[in-house]
This record gives structure tokens, C-alpha cells and sequence, in this order.
């Protein structure tokens, strides 16, 4: 006669056999009411932050605009010397230049590159690009005052757009979505 205990101590013949030996496991007490009270307890605390961060940024956007100009810019005598502008034209390059300074520090804040899919990576290299570009065009020695002021321009509205995509990702990221847009362009 066989013994009946022997077959209870060989061990099993694999994975699944020794999973199925294991005895049953009953869930705690009372664990899906505290796993809810969690996620509902998550749920308030975000409420307020979407608001909250979209408020920031908009104030980052817009209240420097507010602010006057930094107080170590070029005079105006020193400027008009330099290329022989008219004080208005000097004031005009002087608010592209600051704004341009406040949309930099408003990108350093709003820039996360630990945080990115690859195509806001792409996205954000050709900003880069784009105003290394016109970076190296206004270091250019002699540049014609109108051209400065072109290209001063040019490197504002593409500090904008570059702010604007950048608070887009922010704002995304707060509602847990990301920025996957197409990497196609079409003429």
C-alpha cells in the first residue's frame, strides 16, 4: 500500500505547482474603504493645485510686462552714438530687450528637461535653435539699427511661443497627460 504523506512532502514539479501549493490569502479588513479614502484624499489635494500652477504661470507671463525696465540698460545718449537712433527707437529696443530678459527667466522656471517625451524635446531643441540663430546674428559687429531691432523682435516672439509651449507642457503634466504632438511637418 502506498504511503499517503509521501506525495505532500516531494517537492513540486514547477512554478506553478509550488504557486498552487500556497495557501489562500484573504484581503485585509476593510482595505478597499482605505485604499479609497487615498485616492479620494489625492483627489482634493489636486483641486487646488491645477489652479493654482495655471495662476503662476500666468502671472510670470503677465505681470513683467507690468514691471518697468531693468535699470541697467544703455542710456539713450549712449545708444543713439552708437548707431545714431532716435530716443524712441532706443526706448522700443530697450522693452524688446527687457521683455525678451523676463520670457529667459520665465523658460528657466517653466523648463523641466528631467521631465520630457520626445517630441517636446524636439520641440524645444528647435526653439533652441531658432534663438542661437538670431543670438549669433546680433553679436554680428556694425549691425544696421533696424536690423537689431528686427531681430530683437524676432527673438521676443519666438521666446513667447517657446513660453507658451512650455506652460502648455505644465499645464498637461497637471492634468497627468503629456505633450505628443506629430513630429511631421507639412508645408
Amino acid at each position: 500500500m502506498a504511503d499517503p504523506n509521501l506525495h505532500q512532502n516531494a517537492a513540486p514539479a514547477g512554478w506553478h505547482d509550488a504557486f498552487a501549493a500556497l495557501p489562500q490569502e484573504d484581503a485585509p479588513a476593510a482595505g478597499w474603504a482605505a485604499v479609497s479614502r487615498r485616492l479620494d484624499a489625492r483627489r482634493r489635494r489636486r483641486r487646488w493645485a491645477l489652479p493654482l500652477a495655471a495662476a503662476a504661470v500666468l502671472a510670470l507671463a503677465v505681470v513683467p510686462a507690468w514691471l518697468p525696465p531693468p535699470t541697467d540698460a544703455p542710456p539713450a545718449a549712449v545708444a543713439q552714438q552708437q548707431g545714431g537712433a532716435t530716443s524712441s527707437d532706443v526706448r522700443g529696443l530697450e522693452q524688446l530687450q527687457a521683455e525678451s530678459a523676463r520670457l529667459e527667466a520665465l523658460l528657466r522656471y517653466a523648463r523641466d528637461g528631467r521631465v520630457a517625451s520626445g517630441t517636446a524635446a524636439v520641440v524645444a531643441a528647435r526653439f533652441d535653435a531658432q534663438l542661437a540663430a538670431i543670438d549669433t546674428a546680433l553679436m554680428q559687429p556694425g549691425l544696421d539699427p533696424a536690423r537689431q531691432a528686427g531681430l530683437w523682435r524676432e527673438r521676443v516672439e519666438i521666446l513667447r511661443a517657446s513660453a507658451g509651449f512650455e506652460s502648455t507642457r505644465r499645464w498637461l503634466a497637471a492634468n497627468g497627460e503629456r505633450y505628443d504632438g506629430a513630429l511631421v511637418h507639412v508645408d
